[in-house]
């Protein structure tokens, strides 16, 4: 019956309009569709006449004019998704801000020159702005008008073929008040709101991937809040920050009964905040999900003196973090699911975003670990010295072993394999250390990896540096918004404040990546060298805010510019701008952050990524639970990755590889190699395939892949087995050899 009522309001529309064509008062609708019930709206908040304003083959986009609120019409089922909840004005018990806030499509944040703060909010559904609406081609622009703090600016609502777009020129802000500085900004903060009634689930792709389910309940957590593409290290924290894992995804999603939502940061990602809260921790009865853009990034200093002041101080000059546009992908199914959302954002990646299929592999990612500097006493005077970790002849001897226990499809990288990258210089020269070794065995490396036809990245990590090789830290050293520099501190392992009794580095401007890109492409070219490893930079996204005036977004496009030069690119780690040009991406997690708010972590990144470039999980010799990753790495389709030194560990202690204790290849060499010939077949198997299912069962006990291709992996953490197709390998068999584990 439901149904047949949503068909009849869908007859109501006009079925023969140009596409992308405007509709005025012949097109007036009475009733709509709201939650799958029939509402007046002449009835509740959003008062006067609904029009339609423009619709396409497959949807309609409505709009009140009086209000500015309107709805992105799914015209396969009737079902609208409103940009502010309908009865937002009716709860007593409501905030009055709170009210203002769901009715709003435009937050901004503005600072107080004057007064050093930037805790001040404009909200387009309150009495201080002014809101009108203006019909453009395919869509509407609403003029948002906050004349008392003297800011303006327009946003425009499209339809196009498949989404809706909401689109703003930063460059068009209007600042007239010179004592109010713009900051952030949030974009349709309640659209999809849904309230305590409804039933569904926010997906964020924190780490792998995590749910939150409505109505959780969980009122004591915090609300989720995270910056894309991590925080702005430029920035650097007094105290260490929480581990948390990153969000290397642009997107989040809304999924409800038989419609889902798929919101894309397309433009602005770099500046972008993920925020959502349930019915109740948000101050109502409505579950909200959301993209905040910072505008201008703020620091915080503290004045001299035994009464010091915490102040803040803003970015200067123009906004100058980009574009913002948000896509809104609907996706209406009947039962439809979070595996549904990523093959929206996949097909997103392939078609909009141009990512070619890479070549799948079922390989092993060994990473090596070649020098070190350590403090060393020379006729009683400490210095620091080199040390070797792995030699060349050392890394040969790691995969000659691997290679007769049977391991015959290996990507290797190695780590600090040049003196520069040991003396933590730029590293932008592809010149062998006598420390291990030299040219002559750097070469039988290369002729081996190359006999074996294995694929060989050595790492260039460069972000953190000490002076030299033309860059100095004096003149190439990123600054924060506050004037100084940003050092590097390493922190205090028990209390997490910075370790004053350990040397800092400089973090590396983005303003001569440049440089440092062309440097290292030359050299290695020149080396025969064709694949590289930029390390932490395919992760780790700043800005330089001192005379340089670079801001992430700069940042970002001075990054995708230079590295689409190289032609093989292993990413440790990549943020969803580098996947044009990564080969494999390495250390993908297996897991989200854990937050309190949190119900259900899922492979969200393996579900959009496999099938177009190959991934592994974490180090599984450097897990705490081998078995489990085993298994989870089984049912994601995600490759093996290891850590080896060749060296005894007691030659990390007091360097940058004292983490490393657990890596010595004399006790692994056996262990990887058996769990290479487990998880090889499964990932030959699936290796061109996509996940079509994901099932978790048995409070996580036992999980089940379904595959494009029909294969089924099933993986029993209790039993500690896997099931391809029913064909069943059992760890304990291996355990029982003293072989693994």
């Amino acid at each position: 019956m439901k149904r047949i009522r949503m068909f009849l309001i869908c007859i109501i529309s006009v079925f023969m309009i140009t596409v992308c064509g405007n509709s005025h008062d012949e097109n007036d609708v009475k009733e709509v569709v709201y939650k799958n019930t029939v509402y007046d709206y002449t009835e509740v908040s959003h008062s006067k006449e609904l029009r339609t304003a423009v619709e396409n083959e497959r949807f309609r986009l409505l709009v009140y004019d009086e209000t500015a609120v309107f709805g992105l019409e799914d015209k396969s089922d009737g079902y609208i998704w409103w940009s502010s909840p309908a009865e937002s004005d009716i709860d007593e018990e409501v905030s009055q801000v709170t009210k203002e806030e769901l009715k709003s499509s435009a937050v901004l944040r503005y600072g107080i020159l004057e007064k050093r703060s930037d805790n001040n909010f404009l909200r387009s559904g309150s009495s201080v702005c002014e809101v009108s609406v203006i019909d453009i081609d395919c869509g509407i622009r609403l003029h948002y008008d906050y004349k008392s703090a003297g800011f303006s600016f327009y946003v425009d609502y499209t339809l196009e073929k498949d989404c809706l777009k909401a689109s703003l020129k930063t460059s068009e802000i209007t600042e007239t008040d010179p004592l109010n500085i713009a900051t952030e900004i949030t974009l349709l903060g309640s659209f999809g709101a849904s309230d305590h009634t409804e039933n569904g689930y926010f997906i964020v792709p924190d780490g792998s991937g995590a749910l939150i389910n409505f109505n959780n309940g969980k009122t004591w957590a915090s609300p989720y809040s995270q910056r894309i593409y991590g925080d702005d290290i430029a920035l650097f924290p007094e105290r260490r920050y929480s581990v948390n894992e990153q969000v290397y995804l642009p997107v989040y999603s809304i999924v409800k009964d038989d419609n889902a939502i798929l919101a894309i940061a397309s433009e602005g990602d770099s500046n972008a905040f993920i925020s959502a809260e349930v019915s109740e921790q948000s101050g109502s009865n409505y579950n909200i999900c959301n993209f905040t853009f910072v505008l201008r990034s703020t620091d915080t200093y503290y004045t001299a003196g035994s009464n010091s002041e915490r102040l803040t101080v803003f970015e200067n000059g123009d906004i100058q973090c980009g574009d913002i546009e948000i896509r809104y992908y609907p996706v209406a199914k009947k039962n439809v699911s979070y595996m549904d959302v990523a093959e929206c954002y996949r097909n997103y990646l392939v078609n909009d975003c141009n990512i070619q299929k890479k070549a799948d592999n079922s390989s092993l990612y060994v990473e090596l670990y070649g020098g070190t500097e350590r403090k060393k006493s020379v006729f009683g005077i400490p210095f620091m010295m080199k040390q070797s970790v792995t030699d060349y002849n050392g890394a040969k001897v790691i995969l000659e072993k691997l290679k007769e226990k049977g391991v015959d499809d290996m990507v290797v990288s190695y780590r600090n394999w040049t003196d520069d990258g040991m003396k933590n210089k730029v590293d932008i020269k592809a010149k062998p250390s006598r420390t291990l070794g030299g040219k002559s065995d750097f070469k039988d490396l290369l002729d081996f990896i190359e006999s074996n036809n294995y694929e060989f990245y050595p790492v260039s990590d460069n972000i953190y540096f000490n002076s030299g090789n033309g860059f100095s830290t004096f003149s190439g050293s990123t600054v924060r918004v506050s004037g100084s520099y940003s050092k590097i501190q390493p922190y205090d392992l028990a209390y997490g404040v910075p370790d004053r009794f350990r040397k800092h580095s400089m973090l590396l401007t983005p303003e001569c990546f440049g440089e440092m890109f062309s440097e290292i492409k030359e050299s290695y070219s020149g080396a025969g060298l064709k694949g590289v490893s930029l390390g932490s930079l395919t992760t780790s996204l700043y800005g330089d805010y001192g005379k340089n005036k670079i801001s992430r977004f700069d940042a970002m496009n001075i990054v995708m510019d230079n590295i689409s030069e190289f032609d093989k690119l292993l990413a440790d780690g990549a943020n969803a701008y580098v996947f044009p040009y990564a080969n494999h991406i390495v250390n993908v997690p297996l897991s989200s952050s854990g937050f309190d708010l949190f119900d259900e972590d899922i492979p969200f990144f393996q579900m959009v990524m496999h099938g177009i470039i190959p991934y592994t999980s974490t180090a599984v010799n450097g897990s705490p639970d081998a078995e489990n990753l085993l298994l989870m790495s089984a049912v994601t389709g995600s490759c093996l990755r290891c850590d080896m030194i060749y060296e005894e560990t007691g030659v990390l202690k007091d360097t940058e590889f004292d983490g490393l204790y657990y890596a010595n290849y004399e006790k692994w060499v056996d262990t990887i190699s058996a769990e290479y010939k487990i998880l090889k077949p499964v990932l030959e198997t699936v290796s061109d395939s996509t996940i079509v299912d994901y099932n978790v069962e048995n409070s996580g006990n036992f999980i089940t892949s379904v595959w494009s291709d029909g294969t089924v992996i099933k993986v029993d953490f209790n039993n500690k087995t896997i099931d391809c197709n029913g064909s069943i390998t059992g760890l304990s068999d291996y355990l029982e050899e003293g072989i693994i584990f």
